[in-house]
Formats: C-alpha cells, structure tokens, sequence
C-alpha cells in the first residue's frame, strides 16, 4: 500500500455514520389492559395470541386466571404467548399449570416458555413445587 493514498482519508467526516445523526427513537406506548383483557377471550386466534403477547410487557393480576386458561388453547402460538405472559406476571396459582403445561404440552416452544419464559419463573419466590419447597 501507497502512504500517499493514507492521505486521502479526511477522519472526521468519512468515519462519521448516518446512524449519529439520527433523532432518538420515541418507545410505544404500552398495550391499554383493559383492551387486552377483552381480547384474551376474542374467537380469533390472532388477537388472543396478541392479547397474551401485550402482557410479556404490562402486569396486571386479572391476567392470570385468562392467561393460565390460555395454556389450553389449541394454539400452540396461543399457549407460548400465555407461558411467557405468566412469566412476566408471575403469581403462585400459576405454577401447578405451567407445571402440568410443562410436562404435557407436545410443543418444545410451549415446555421452553413454561420453564424458562422471559421473567424466569423458575426463580420467582412464588414458584413452589408441589412438595411446598422453593425452588430458587
């Protein structure tokens, strides 16, 4: 290589990246509760599964017991969704169905969402084991 053709390199402005001058991204509001307790019993397949999503990011105990009859939607989509939502939200009367779900369920997304959803249930001081010990 040439020294002469370092030369042609201006480091200030061929090092910048358009990515530097980008306005900071404003987050999305969160999914309204209300409405996604509504759609976690809607007919269509598509809006539970979204309903279960949106509270992977929103808590709210009147979730649970929609959530946990969730575990038993034909949809595997459904049921994923309902396990991580559950990690999310945990609560003692979820574990014996994630439990159940865990062991039963055909799907390997559905056991990895029951064992180990995003809010890593397993390590939730309300995950007991049905001997009564914490499973820390």
């Amino acid at each position: 290589m040439n020294d002469d053709d370092l030369s042609l390199l201006d480091d200030q402005t061929e090092l910048e990246s358009p990515l530097d001058r980008m306005e900071p991204v404003e987050e999305e509001p969160l999914p309204d509760p209300e409405e996604m307790l509504a759609l976690l019993a809607a007919p269509e397949t598509q809006q539970r599964m979204l309903a279960a999503r949106a509270f992977c990011e929103i808590t709210d105990g009147r979730a649970i017991p929609l959530l946990i009859g969730l575990l038993a939607d034909v949809c595997p989509l459904v049921r994923v969704s309902a396990a991580y939502a559950l990690g999310r939200n945990p609560s003692p009367d979820a574990v014996t169905p994630l439990i159940l779900q865990l062991q039963h369920d055909w799907n390997g997304y559905v056991r990895k969402g029951c064992g180990l959803g995003p809010g890593k249930l397993s390590r939730s001081p309300c995950f007991a084991t049905p001997g009564g010990c914490f499973i820390n």
